[in-house]
């Protein structure tokens, strides 16, 4: 006869088990798909004064059309290496996933008050995006690339 006490427990050992090596891959990142992938030898930033409007591009190649963006928040490291809130000309941006590169642009301007602070001199563009995927939330952050340097001169 079946012990029914040990045929419970090993079952619920394995579910116990899988539900464990799930949580450990998704921990690990073993379970993500890549919501876009960047080009940024596309990408370009114009240089200005720190009271000017600076003009950014941008290329990536989307690829699921599952996730929804949330947030978008940039930033500027300064030659100081002192990083700074800059205000985009966008809010949000939005696309259909595809095989190609799409490339977008938009404008950033600082504060008043980040104009005073913000050293001249060369610069890098930072960037936070906040996506809501069906798995969870994500931030995708711009790569680290020659092409989002430029330089900020002083009024």
């Amino acid at each position: 006869m079946v012990d029914i006490t040990k045929v419970i427990a090993s079952i619920a050992a394995s579910v116990a088990a899988i539900g464990g090596s799930y949580t450990l891959a998704d921990k690990f990142g073993w379970l993500d798909k890549a919501i876009l992938k960047w080009s940024p030898e596309h990408f370009e930033v114009s240089s200005g004064p720190a009271n000017g409007e600076f003009k950014v591009v941008v290329a990536r190649q989307k690829l699921r059309d599952d996730c929804e963006v949330t947030n978008f928040k940039i930033e500027i490291k300064d030659s100081d290496f002192v990083v700074h809130p800059a205000i985009p000309s966008i809010a949000t941006f939005s696309g259909p996933a595809t095989p190609t590169v799409d490339k977008f642009g938009y404008k950033f301007t600082f504060s008043p008050e980040v104009q005073k602070k913000i050293a001249a001199g060369e610069a890098m563009l930072l960037a936070h995006i906040k996506y809501k995927c069906p798995e969870r939330e994500v931030v995708v952050n711009y790569p680290n690339h020659q092409n989002l340097k430029f330089n900020i001169t002083r009024v």
